[in-house]
């Protein structure tokens, strides 16, 4: 299933999935009209409230009995869509809403912890290091992303004063759905709920500054551009084949696949849950190379400016769109 956040016309946000048809579905909404054709309203109302919240953090809380809901929910709505009928609430409300009648947010907004993998592909580590024999890391390496700078798709991010060095980074970014404590690395996609598309803007000259784990260089506002799907692990064949690309006004910068990965997703999360991983933490694969830092002093600078529109695109979930201004 492909999941969605998304906010109504009237400012409502909303958590859903996207239908056959290609239709917004407010999840929560969709799952009371199953319910309501065997329950008294109030009840289906309540039930599909604790089942199928619309909040993406809690849906994913809820682990195997949210998406038992959530797959309900998309049968009721598939069929209406056959029959030319966008699916309504118990009291008729509108719950099923063509694509360009909602805005799309971040489809996982609030994590509860958030760990971006860094010096993950190694061509990535020959550009930064300008250097055929890079120093790689031993371990996994990461920084803290906070949730405060997640924007969501087709979102203009102001260009920071703070900066002159803007730069981009496609990563696929992936929920943790089940705990996850000391696992071992062949357990650990079981742990997966399931991925979106992260760009993990950075402000290059101001990690020139930070010593040891970038916090100001990744965090400023709107610095984690997110979506715009959160598609589940079945939907994805084969995680290996997996690309990722970077536009930059129509120009390709960055061409990857997740086989490239250093330390691949298995291994991050084995890694990670020495720490600890609860449903809701996010974590990432790292950028491969084509970044603008890791330019020449001869190269053109490909440094983001004002006016620029970046697509981060990873195969089998779509493309997230960020604009620059």
């Amino acid at each position: 299933m492909r999941f969605v956040t998304f906010e109504t016309e009237g400012g409502a946000e909303r958590f859903g999935f996207l239908s056959e048809a290609g239709r917004v579905v407010d999840l929560e909404g969709a799952y009371a009209a199953v319910l309501a054709a065997e329950l008294p309203i109030e009840r289906a109302y309540r039930l599909a409230a604790a089942m199928a919240p619309s909040d993406a953090l809690a849906f994913v809380e809820g682990g195997e009995i949210g998406l038992r809901a959530a797959r309900e929910a998309k049968t009721a709505a598939d069929v209406a869509a056959r029959a030319d009928r966008p699916l309504s609430g118990p009291r008729g409300e509108i719950i099923d809403f063509a694509a360009e009648a909602v805005r799309l947010k971040a489809p996982f907004p609030r994590p509860r912890n958030f760990i971006a993998c860094g010096k993950n592909f190694d061509d990535h580590l020959v550009e930064m290091q300008q250097s055929n024999r890079p120093v790689a890391p031993r371990i996994p390496s990461g920084h803290p992303q906070y949730p405060s700078a997640i924007v969501g798709p087709d979102s203009m991010v102001s260009y920071p004063e703070e900066t002159r060095k803007l730069d981009y980074e496609v990563e696929m970014a992936y929920v943790i759905g089940r705990r996850a404590f000391r696992i071992r690395p062949e357990n650990a996609l079981d742990h997966v709920f399931g991925f979106t598309i992260y760009n993990d803007l950075s402000a290059r000259d101001l990690g020139e500054q930070e010593y040891g784990v970038p916090l100001l260089t990744k965090n400023l506002p709107g610095f984690a551009p997110m979506g715009p799907y959160l598609v589940t692990c079945d939907e994805i064949d084969d995680l290996d084949a997996v690309g990722l690309r970077t536009r930059v006004n129509g120009e390709l910068r960055q061409s990857s696949r997740v086989a490239n990965m250093r330390f691949k997703i298995r291994d991050q999360i084995a890694f990670w849950s020495q720490i600890g991983l609860e449903p809701g933490d996010v974590l990432t694969t790292g950028t491969p190379g084509g970044v603008a830092a890791g330019r020449a002093d001869d190269d053109e600078p490909w440094w983001l400016e004002p006016g620029d529109a970046v697509e981060c695109e990873v195969d089998g979930i779509g493309i997230l769109r960020t604009h620059i201004g």
